[in-house]
């Protein structure tokens, strides 16, 4: 799966969706709906800006996509940042806070609320075998 394609993005949702342990860390936290924004980096051969959205309820991700909407929390960053997020080399709260992502529309201290289900979530996220672009290439999680 290519990071930021449609089968990648419903199978975010999906192992979200089945994982109890986030489901009850995040069941209190209410109807959030976030926007990432992947940046290119034309130097390390990523050419295009990857834009993904969701919507969740208490944990639960109601609805997934491709592209940017209006949404509570826009967070935005270099591709290599997320790579680095997503191999669990950098954590996301550490990652904003150092600015190494940036939260352009939101609460920072909202968003910070959540942070345990934060880290959670990014194991998750980890989890699915992903295919990354240009010279992030070499760190793909897909098997052969």
């Amino acid at each position: 799966m290519i990071i930021g394609s449609k089968e990648h993005l419903l199978e975010i949702q999906n192992r979200t969706n089945a994982d109890s342990e986030y489901l009850e860390m995040a069941k209190n936290e209410g109807r959030k709906s976030f926007t990432f924004i992947l940046e290119p980096e034309p130097d390390k051969d990523v050419t295009e800006y990857i834009r993904i959205g969701y919507i969740e309820n208490n944990g639960v991700i109601e609805e997934i996509w491709e592209g940017e909407r209006d949404t509570e929390f826009v967070i935005t960053g270099k591709y290599g940042q997320w790579v680095r997020i997503l191999r669990q080399e950098l954590s996301a709260t550490k990652a904003l806070t150092m600015r190494k992502i940036k939260l352009k529309k939101g609460s920072l201290v909202k968003l910070l609320r959540s942070s345990d289900s934060t880290v959670k979530w990014i194991q998750i996220l980890a989890s699915i075998p992903v295919e990354f672009h240009g010279d992030y290439a070499e760190y793909s999680t897909m098997q052969d």
